[in-house]
């Protein structure tokens, strides 16, 4: 770090204190187990379902987005509504680090000429030279907390957010869940009755709905009428879980040739894991911060989701959620955005340029690689929810540019855009 002039020295400090705010963030949100978990051992119906997670503020997220998806049916189009309001209400914090911005960017330029001739004079002496570009900055009121405060406080509400959603996709587990549970149940002692019936076999029905065979009846009856009420059960389950309804309502863009979506449950992840979470993804033991759903046994789950685990995605048997579309688009907008973030901020003094490229390009990189590990190891929720947010930077980012340039021309500080050849 001893190349690195004054600026760069003070923006890599204010970035490091974000990164620990980041990483402290990312482990009380993801690897917090006791926020967001889901009990379905006493829940008698999807109406009872409750959320153990410690932040009111994750809760009103959740809240907000089943609340939105009431209006929206559909819970990818309801993420980029969501997204979008979201956006618009964090407007002023953009304005905000825009204009510190392009204010920061017409002092780099007035600075230039002066820094430069500091670097010759000072070159060999560090301490006195970075005090004279202190001086300098103070004196043309460049602001470099000014330029990186709103970007910190982004990164807060994106993990906030990523709490949010977390929060979320527990629920939506909880409630595919307890729904096929509740379907499941109810054609199996259905079934189970009418089984005993035609056999003959003594049963009662107990408070809760459960048909059990009285003592001392045949066994092989009871065992055959059992394994027949089973796969009734597992056959409404799929019929449930597998209705256009159903689809429409977990997948998002629909691709009719293939009978399919772009991603088809939008609470796993855009690309290789299953569109049905194995237990182990839905009750927290496997997956990246996935929220947890307990109360029941692997044993019951596989029992009850036998013909849809493995099902209605892509790729060979239908195995593949996605097409890891989205993840590869979002990394793709997230390198744009920042591209175009760093155009618009002053370039230093040819002096030291060279120096500060490779640690210029490292904090360059950091967003747009860490959107890239959530879209790829995180739902397809929050991956929407990343490329929507990214997609929006970067038009705002370019409307604000137009509108600072109008605003240059008026006043002489521009050149005006010429579509001649340099010929004529």
């Amino acid at each position: 770090m001893a190349r690195l002039d004054y600026r760069h020295k003070t923006f890599i400090k204010i970035w490091l204190v974000a990164i620990i705010i980041v990483l402290s963030l990312f482990v009380f949100t993801a690897c917090n187990n006791n926020s967001g978990t889901y009990d379905l051992s006493n829940v008698q119906n999807v109406d009872e379902i409750t959320s153990s997670a410690s932040s009111s503020l994750t809760g009103f997220i959740r809240k907000a987005l089943i609340g939105l998806n009431d209006k929206v049916g559909n819970f990818g189009w309801t993420v980029v509504v969501f997204t979008i309001i979201l956006r618009l209400i964090l407007s002023p914090l953009d304005i905000w680090q825009k204009i510190v911005a392009r204010r920061n960017a017409k002092a780099m330029k007035r600075m230039k000429p002066q820094l430069e001739a500091l670097q010759a004079k000072y070159g060999e002496d560090k301490q006195r030279l970075q005090m004279e570009q202190q001086q300098l900055y103070k004196k043309e009121h460049y602001s470099m907390l000014g330029a990186c405060l709103p970007t910190i406080l982004t990164l807060v509400v994106f993990f906030l957010v990523f709490a949010g959603f977390r929060d979320m996709v527990g629920y939506q587990y909880a409630r595919d869940y307890q729904a096929c549970r509740d379907v499941y149940n109810e054609e199996y002692n259905a079934t189970l009755k009418e089984q005993y019936d035609a056999e003959s076999v003594a049963y009662s029905i107990q408070e809760d709905g459960i048909v059990v065979a009285n003592a001392g009846q045949d066994l092989n009856k009871i065992a055959k009428a059992a394994d027949y009420a089973v796969i009734q059960g597992q056959n409404a389950v799929a019929d449930y879980y597998n209705s256009k309804e159903a689809r429409a309502m977990r997948g998002w863009i629909y691709v009719g040739s293939a009978d399919r979506y772009l991603i088809n449950n939008i609470f796993v992840q855009d690309g290789w894991k299953t569109a049905v979470p194995d237990y182990t993804s839905i009750t927290g033991q496997s997956g990246f911060a996935t929220a947890r759903v307990v109360g029941f046994t692997a044993d019951e789950y596989n029992t009850i989701m036998a013909k849809v685990i493995g099902t209605g995605g892509w790729g060979k048997n239908g195995k593949w959620n996605g097409l890891l579309l989205l993840p590869i688009l979002s990394i793709v907008v997230g390198f744009l955005s920042q591209f175009l973030t760093q155009k618009s901020q002053g370039q230093p003094p040819a002096q030291t340029a060279g120096s500060n490229q490779g640690t210029m390009k490292m904090m360059q990189y950091f967003m747009p690689i860490m959107i890239g590990v959530f879209a790829l190891l995180y739902s397809g929720a929050f991956t929407i929810y990343m490329f929507v947010s990214s997609l929006m930077a970067i038009t705002f980012q370019l409307a604000f540019n137009g509108i600072g340039y109008l605003v240059d021309l008026k006043r002489g500080e521009a050149a005006p855009i010429s579509f001649k050849s340099k010929k004529e």
